[in-house]
């Protein structure tokens, strides 16, 4: 009886284990599929839009899609009828309710705390700002030394943005005057009208044609999921977003620049400004007139040309500035004409602080950036240039060492023509001047190169003592050229128009173009007969030709490439993915190309490498024939016709994604902290030296020293594992509270440094130190003891050195300590 009864219940164990196979789905079919996430979608301008396609775009729109690059998340948007602040509210009851996964941009709070999860790293910050119109020439300067009164245009019942702006304008010794708004229409209409000076607004909140005056409050924002996620959604999210800022920085920042960022090519002036112009005189300019294709002397006529002249003619059209040209023949002469006082403006300038120091100038920002080219004799072994001889100007502000022999000239144009003639050997220029020289037909045994080394940038130089006025005009003028207008100005100046014209031959010896027509016809005719006879003879040598290259391209792992600018052909060469196989050819006729609109755009993209007649190795990340992204690398070269025009070109590329993938988790780990994961003392140093190297006039940054009080009786006390979670927390601290492009680092010990870009005064460092101490301050060793630190601050301006700027921190870190820890000090400020 016991034995039946024990069979009978191992078949029922069968039977049940077979069942559960049959209705559960087995784990890897899951993961397959990938989880889909309900996310609410409010339509919000910038953040959760739609286009006119009624696509989904928007900041967090493309947020989540990168999150879905490491989670494998499928998504459902769900939308609700009724205005933003309706839909909102529907939506996060939704979302509290279950009947939604997922909503973004939601600022923390105590009250929402409660009712939802918030993801514990933020994906932006919102800032409160104020805001004026493109086009107002009233100079509106927030200076907390000075009283004044603001009107400022504000949305009723937005209590917590006023709230935020009344602390602001107490800061700054502001008196505000509010013009109570329904809606963002009405602040414009304020502004337009009069009433209003400024409006308030949100970095957030995109509207077109206006500009921000000042950026305060900052708040960042999460995701928020309801109390029931029990799906481990938030644990999820929160690693993704984590490995996004770990792996590009500057995600954020760049979808911030996409989305709330606008291009302005309205020319808006201040009143100072509009003054200037009114009252100026002519603007006299020295220009060297042997630098084609920037400035030089036309040969017919004397004139001078090139990109810097039409740009001034340009600005001139724009503006009303009246500028007299000034020629000098070489730099000593122009240097000489600065010294004297004889032009205000240098035309045409390498943008470089040692030149601009020692020609006594102010740079205006570059109007040009081109890469370095090596134009090489073609009779020059180009494999080395160990040896050969190199063509130098006189006055190159290059230091460093050189591999070949230098041979010095007055004038890019003499090193040019000495390479041309063999009197040296090779050179370096600017990408726009070697392309220009190459389009002369004299200049035809000379090879173009292209470089890595940094950019070329050109610019104009206000002569000192500086006009702040002039300085701005030129800068906002060049900032604010469209484009396709600069394209037009440098092609211009860039492409060679042969002296002979075809039309005016046949114009004036008709009766010779006649007979020569008639020739080339029977011409023409004797060789398509010709033609006939021999591609029937060639037909079979080009298919053993073809198989012959098949077979040789089956040895390697590569792809080979040939792409016909005739035909508008691309040929590849596939390699075989077993030794049975032969290699493949795929052909893509990009005139005839029927693919989605998408795809099309991406394949362009490729396109354009291949077409560059940029010859040399290359590494893109494009989209390759799988269908897929892909990091590459592209040995290639451009095959011409007698004319001068390019036939073919040909190649192979190489799939490097592993390649990269391994450079840039050794890079990432080089310069991450073992313990923290913010940057090291070493990374932390040379990032903060080159922010230090690029604050221009006017710009301010501040260093802020960090030091966790008693640390070492913290390590005593709960021992090293507790010390080592402290410095952690410190860390995420400080990657939360700064933004994105501010430098966190980890010098060593209980230390910390942070480098802030963007300082506008001196309110948003003692607000952000007070608001470090109160995080700071939230992390508990017990219920008796909190965690304080010392800060120390220094401002950095223009021209400031790191060690200086590193020891006034440090004296005011020391200063800090010494007052009783728990406080910061910030270097001579009173």
């Amino acid at each position: 009886m016991r034995r039946k009864s024990a069979k009978k219940a191992f078949f029922l164990f069968l039977v049940l284990i077979i069942a559960f196979i049959h209705i559960t789905p087995p784990a890897y079919a899951l993961k397959k599929e990938g989880r889909t996430v309900k996310v609410a979608y409010p339509i919000q301008k910038g953040l959760t839009d739609l286009n006119e396609y009624n696509n989904y775009i928007g900041y967090t729109y493309e947020y989540l899609q990168e999150i879905a690059q490491y989670t494998g998340w499928n998504y459902e948007f769900v939308k609700v009828e009724g205005n933003l602040n309706n839909s909102i509210k529907k939506l996060t009851k939704m979302v509290e309710l279950g009947e939604i996964d997922l909503m973004g941009a939601m600022v923390y709070n105590d009250d929402f705390g409660k009712i939802y999860n918030y993801s514990s790293h933020s994906y932006g910050v919102s800032d409160t700002v104020l805001q004026v119109l493109y086009d107002d020439t009233k100079d509106i300067i927030i200076d907390p030394q000075t009283t004044q009164t603001l009107k400022v245009a504000v949305i009723r019942n937005n209590n917590k943005m006023i709230k935020d702006l009344d602390e602001y304008c107490k800061r700054n010794l502001i008196t505000p005057q509010y013009v109570y708004c329904d809606n963002e229409k009405g602040q414009i209409q304020a502004m337009q009208d009069g009433s209003a000076e400024a409006m308030l607004n949100s970095s957030m909140n995109y509207i077109e044609n206006v500009k921000t005056i000042a950026k305060f409050s900052p708040k960042p924002f999460y995701f928020i999921t309801g109390k029931g996620d029990n799906n481990g959604l938030i644990k999820e999210l929160d690693k993704a977003i984590s490995n996004i800022d770990q792996t590009d920085p500057y995600f954020s920042t760049n979808l911030h620049e996409k989305y709330f960022v606008q291009p302005n090519y309205n020319l808006s002036m201040t009143k100072s400004e509009l003054e200037y112009i009114k009252k100026a005189d002519i603007l006299k300019v020295g220009v060297l007139d042997n630098q084609p294709p920037f400035q030089y002397k036309d040969s017919e006529n004397g004139e001078l040309k090139g990109i810097s002249v039409d740009l001034l003619k340009y600005i001139s059209s724009k503006i009303g500035f009246h500028f007299n040209m000034i020629k000098a023949k070489t730099q000593k002469q122009l240097d000489q004409m600065i010294k004297s006082g004889e032009v205000d403006i240098v035309a045409g300038m390498t943008y470089s602080y040692e030149l601009a120091q020692k020609q006594n100038v102010s740079m205006t920002q570059e109007y040009i950036s081109s890469q370095y080219t090596m134009m090489l004799n073609g009779n020059v072994n180009k494999d080395t240039i160990k040896g050969k001889r190199l063509a130098m100007i006189k006055n190159s502000t290059y230091r460093g060492d050189f591999i070949g022999n230098v041979v010095r000239y007055d004038t890019i144009d003499e090193c040019i023509q000495a390479v041309n003639n063999g009197e040296a050997d090779y050179t370096y220029v600017n990408e726009y001047s070697a392309q220009y020289y190459i389009n002369l037909p004299k200049f035809n045994n000379i090879k173009m190169i292209p470089q890595t080394y940094e950019n070329h940038k050109v610019c104009f130089g206000i002569v000192k003592p500086i006009n702040k006025e002039l300085l701005s005009i030129l800068n906002k003028s060049i900032s604010g050229i469209p484009a396709e207008d600069m394209q037009a100005i440098i092609y211009k100046n860039t492409t060679y128009k042969p002296d002979f014209s075809l039309s005016y031959f046949i114009n004036r010896n008709p009766a010779q173009t006649i007979l020569v027509i008639t020739g080339i016809l029977l011409s023409i005719i004797i060789a398509l007969a010709l033609g006939i006879y021999q591609r029937v003879k060639m037909n079979k040598k080009t298919s053993l030709e073809l198989e012959k290259h098949l077979r040789v391209y089956g040895l390697m792992n590569d792809y080979f490439i040939e792409y016909d600018y005739k035909k508008n052909t691309l040929m590849f060469s596939v390699p075989p993915t077993n030794e049975n196989e032969q290699p493949k050819l795929i052909t893509y006729d990009y005139s005839k190309s029927n693919k989605a609109e998408s795809s099309t755009r991406q394949r362009a993209e490729f396109l354009n490498v291949i077409k560059s007649q940029k010859d040399g190795i290359k590494e893109a990340y494009l989209f390759f024939i799988d269908e897929q992204f892909h990091w590459l690398r592209f040995a290639i070269e451009t095959v011409y016709e007698d004319t001068g025009l390019p036939a073919y070109t040909i190649g192979k590329i190489n799939i490097i994604d592993n390649e990269k993938k391994e450079k840039d988790i050794l890079l990432e780990k080089a310069q991450r902290d073992s313990l923290t994961h913010i940057f090291n003392a070493e990374t932390s140093m040379q990032m903060v030296k080159q922010s230090l190297y690029k604050l221009r006039v006017g710009e301010k940054g501040a260093i802020f020293l960090l030091d966790v009080d008693h640390f070492k009786s913290i390590n005593d006390t709960y021992g090293h594992l507790r010390g080592d979670k402290v410095l952690k927390a410190v860390a995420d601290i400080l990657s939360e509270n700064f933004e994105r492009e501010d430098i966190v680092g980890r010098p060593g010990g209980d230390e910390f440094i942070v480098y802030m870009k963007k300082i506008q005064n001196i309110d948003e460092i003692i607000e952000k130190c007070l608001q470090l101490r109160e995080k700071v301050q939230c992390i508990y060793l017990d219920e008796n003891r909190y965690i304080t630190v010392s800060i120390g601050v220094a401002l950095a301006v223009c021209n400031q050195e790191y060690d200086e700027l590193y020891q006034k921190a440090d004296k005011a870190l020391y200063c800090a300590k010494e007052k009783g820890r728990n406080r910061f000090e910030i270097a001579d400020f009173k």
